[in-house]
């Protein structure tokens, strides 16, 4: 019975984390609150799909973190988790929107065409935000998986060190980029401590799961 129960509160855990991160998505399609009524209004929707896309991935990517922690983690639970859980619920309701600004201001600059921010001031306090949003995401996956490591079985825990590893090198990157944003000289190129990370992560986990192997 008891393990039944651990099962129960698991799934409704999942269930309202999953609901959590998708309306997120949803927040970040509509942020506008309602739909295109006439055809220019359509043409400016299409135009912010790529952002949409920026933002999408990067929304999934911390769902699915969150997914992978409970697949190596197993079922049940301990209070920490379900409070993590919650943090990154929250968090998540509260990083879509500097999440939306960057990625339409990201999008506006490589088209030529920026609107959003105007300033290198604007742009340093954008990145500021959205830094410590992402940093304090990435923490609290971090402490999922380092809870979940306790409990997991002996098959899981090096994969659960992995990826603590990989958020850890996540947290520093968004806490680079605000400490950046505080050196007016070179303020406007925080984003540029995220741009090590499509590399520095995949070497990683190839030489993880080759030693694994090994």
């Amino acid at each position: 019975m008891a393990a039944g129960t651990h099962d129960i509160g698991a799934a409704r855990l999942d269930a309202f984390v999953d609901a959590a991160f998708a309306f997120a998505l949803t927040l970040l399609v509509i942020g506008s609150s309602r739909a295109p009524e006439s055809y220019a209004e359509l043409i400016d929707a299409v135009r912010d799909v790529p952002a949409f896309m920026i933002g999408f991935a990067l929304v999934g990517m911390f769902w699915h973190g969150h997914v992978r922690w409970r697949r190596h983690g197993g079922v049940g639970g301990s209070l920490a988790s379900v409070f993590l859980s919650f943090a990154l619920v929250f968090l998540v309701l509260v990083y879509v929107y500097p999440l939306r600004l960057m990625a339409v201001s990201l999008v506006e600059y490589l088209a030529g065409t920026p609107a959003i921010i105007a300033t290198r001031e604007q742009l340093a306090g954008l990145f500021a935000i959205y830094g410590l949003g992402f940093a304090a995401m990435a923490t609290t996956m971090l402490l999922l998986f380092v809870d979940g490591r306790r409990r997991a079985p002996d098959a899981s825990r090096e994969a659960m060190t992995v990826e603590i590893h990989i958020w850890g090198m996540l947290i520093a990157a968004g806490l680079i980029s605000t400490v950046v944003t505080r050196i007016p000289a070179i303020a406007a190129y925080a984003g540029f401590a995220y741009a090590p990370l499509g590399l520095v992560i995949p070497l990683y986990a190839m030489w993880s799961a080759r030693r694994a192997e090994r």
